[in-house]
């Protein structure tokens, strides 16, 4: 019977313990469930709709009516709907404007009618003799590159030819061993095109460091590209499915600007710009400003050294 008492004592003490631990973690539950009610109740405080009379946090007013909102937003629709106006706030946004007067005298001082533009930094220097073979290859690898599968992708789409060396090239290739002679004052008005971009790199060199040379030296190789494929081929673009016979046919094709005078290129000028140099895009490198001034550029030249009739307009689809 002792045994028995023993045991329910025992019994009960175990079950104290059991209740005497648990009780920490009910208070702890409890803690929890009030601070839950807690931010709910702060929650439908802060959702709770604001009246006109509370004027925390209103930090934009109507210097018209005086009226205080919590936005700007909110302030520019009261001047619309209320005033009928638009108020010119104080904060500056979006992107800064160009400086005009600045751009206009740089425009006065590196004019891109004539050889002023050269001398701008980065842009001026001397191109020796000795140089044109690298710089030739240089932008030959910057168009061809045959290893770089963008540059593949991107001629295929622009119905470029493909070379594999710069001596395959029509252009580059009789240009890289042609003689280079700086000194020519005059050539035939009637010389075809790829002579005459050959008498304008060859002077041009003469103001303008090799780097930039190398740049252009490409800009005249891809103007010469686009005005080649414009004249032999006039295939819809869009149609891939004709691509390949277009090809095929241009291959056996004479080049245009290796059979023809320069008298019609500042006609190419608008394409040039806004089709195939896809400036906005950077497909080739140049930026807009910089193509519609190198445009300017070679056909001033030419129309300066009587290779062309034409005086050039250019009409862009963007503004720069």
């Amino acid at each position: 019977m002792e045994s028995i008492n023993q045991s329910i004592i025992d019994a009960n003490i175990h079950y104290q313990n059991i209740l005497n631990m648990n009780i920490p973690l009910t208070l702890q539950k409890q803690n929890l469930n009030n601070q839950i009610l807690k931010n709910e109740s702060n929650e439908k405080i802060k959702t709770k709709r604001r009246t006109k009379d509370d004027f925390e946090g209103r930090n934009f007013s109507c210097k018209i009516c005086n009226k205080c909102y919590l936005s700007y937003p909110a302030l520019y629709t009261h001047y619309k709907q209320k005033h009928h106006s638009h108020y010119i706030s104080d904060r500056r946004r979006g992107r800064p404007k160009k400086n005009i007067e600045n751009f206009y005298k740089e425009r006065i001082k590196y004019n891109p009618l004539n050889l002023s533009y050269y001398l701008k930094e980065g842009r001026t220097g001397i191109t020796e003799i000795y140089d044109f073979e690298n710089c030739i290859k240089d932008a030959f690898n910057i168009i061809y590159n045959n290893n770089e599968i963008i540059i593949r992708e991107r001629n295929l789409r622009k119905k470029m030819n493909k070379y594999d060396k710069v001596y395959e090239h029509p252009f580059l290739g009789i240009f890289l061993l042609s003689k280079h002679d700086r000194t020519v004052k005059n050539i035939n008005e009637n010389e075809i095109c790829d002579v005459v971009f050959m008498h304008f790199l060859n002077k041009m060199s003469l103001y303008v460091n090799p780097f930039y040379f190398v740049r252009l030296i490409s800009f005249i190789t891809l103007f010469r590209e686009y005005i080649n494929i414009s004249k032999n081929k006039n295939g819809n673009e869009e149609n891939e499915n004709e691509y390949y016979l277009q090809y095929k046919f241009y291959k056996n094709e004479p080049d245009y600007t290796a059979c023809y005078p320069a008298e019609e290129i500042p006609h190419f000028c608008n394409g040039y710009i806004n089709d195939f140099l896809e400036c906005d895009k950077l497909t080739f490198g140049f930026r807009k400003e910089e193509s519609i001034d190198l445009t300017q550029n070679i056909c001033s030249w030419l129309y300066d050294n009587n290779f062309t009739t034409l005086k050039l307009s250019l009409i862009l689809k963007n503004d720069l």
